[in-house]
């Protein structure tokens, strides 16, 4: 992991760290459709607040780009880009699991699961 996120913070064109945070934005989308239907859950309240989620990501690393072109500083970007690259491709991982796809890290994430249900309450 560290390794790909040294890649990432290396990434000098920030046209290619736009492309890459759209695409795990859409695998995870439709990832996201492909464990609704399944699972025979698709709902679009749901689809709604998961576009609102992606619309927030994408809002900031915009941000992070007219921040980097006025006074030149990456950091908002980096770290924005890191954020979201991470948060939607553990959800896309999640999301191939829950589709039958034999993951490595598997027990990996249940753990995390569990542990954000047992916070929750």
């Amino acid at each position: 992991m560290e390794e790909f996120i040294n890649a990432i913070v290396n990434l000098k064109d920030t046209q290619s760290i736009f492309i890459l945070c759209g695409i795990f934005i859409s695998f995870d989308i439709l990832t996201g459709y492909l464990k609704a239907i399944k699972k025979k859950e698709v709902n679009s309240s749901i689809s709604r607040d998961g576009f609102i989620k992606k619309l927030g990501w994408i809002t900031a690393i915009i941000f992070g780009y007219l921040i980097k072109y006025m006074i030149g500083v990456d950091m908002f970007l980096y770290i924005s880009s890191i954020v979201c690259i991470a948060t939607e491709g553990i959800s896309i991982y999640e999301n191939l699991g829950e589709l039958g796809v034999n993951l490595k890290f598997k027990k990996y994430f249940e753990k995390l699961k569990e542990d954000e249900e047992d916070e929750k309450e």
